[in-house]
């Protein structure tokens, strides 16, 4: 696991009102919602994107790479195109398109379900739902049926902790995603469930889950790789 000394401020606010108001579960990821909301829109534009361009280039040489010799040279790999102040995948993006990865990426349908498009560059994309970029209609769609050959997804989300928890704004866009690659592998998927994030985002409580949420098995971040306990079997 890499040295990395967790946010904790504000959370701790958030814990103290949490056991004074006997908060629920909903409420507990509403108010930690809007907490990491404020935190992340605060930090500066050259920090999120010296943090980006880090985390990226760590997690190419220490994940990546590695996992590319283990798997046949070439990966499937999920990963969201960043919005606004989000940590940026851009260079995550480039550097699999020039590995020569399949790249797949999302989009959001009409109907609030969200489809992945595989592209062969960024010249693949435009601006779509809320003008975040998205595949073009003449993308190729990546299908159900064959999700269990993705070998990484970049999971994004407002908060981390260390032992995989996460929280997103609560679309469930991404449990759904998963739920639908367990049913497709069997549950026995090798996929490593990652996220691109800042050292802002990584707070030292355990974040409130629900059953049907995302653990991750690891983090990319500026200061090294953050590995969870079900890492191991996944980077084989």
């Amino acid at each position: 696991m890499a040295r990395y000394a967790p946010c904790e401020a504000d959370y701790r606010h958030f814990t103290r009102r949490g056991k004074g108001k006997d908060m629920s579960l909903v409420d507990a990821k509403k108010e930690l919602r809007q907490q990491m909301q404020e935190r992340r829109a605060q930090i500066p534009e050259a920090s999120r994107t010296e943090q980006s361009r880090m985390a990226s280039l760590l997690a190419e040489k220490e994940i990546l790479t590695p996992l590319r010799q283990k798997r046949g040279g070439r990966l499937t790999l999920f990963c969201y195109v960043s919005f606004r102040d989000e940590p940026d995948t851009r260079l995550l993006i480039r550097s699999c398109l020039n590995h020569g990865d399949r790249l797949l990426v999302p989009k959001i349908s009409a109907n609030r379900s969200l489809s992945l498009y595989e592209i062969a560059g960024e010249a693949d994309l435009t601006p779509g739902t809320w003008g975040i970029l998205e595949p073009k209609d003449s993308a190729k769609l990546f299908p159900p049926s064959q999700y269990a050959q993705i070998d990484v997804v970049v999971v994004p989300g407002l908060a981390y902790d260390t032992s995989g928890g996460r929280i997103g704004f609560g679309a469930g866009y991404y449990d759904r995603f998963v739920s639908e690659l367990n049913a497709q592998s069997g549950g026995s998927s090798r996929t490593l469930f990652a996220g691109l994030a800042l050292r802002e985002q990584v707070i030292s409580q355990a974040i409130p889950m629900e059953r049907h949420d995302i653990r991750l098995n690891v983090l990319f971040t500026a200061d090294g790789m953050i590995f969870m306990n079900e890492s191991s079997v996944k980077l084989k």
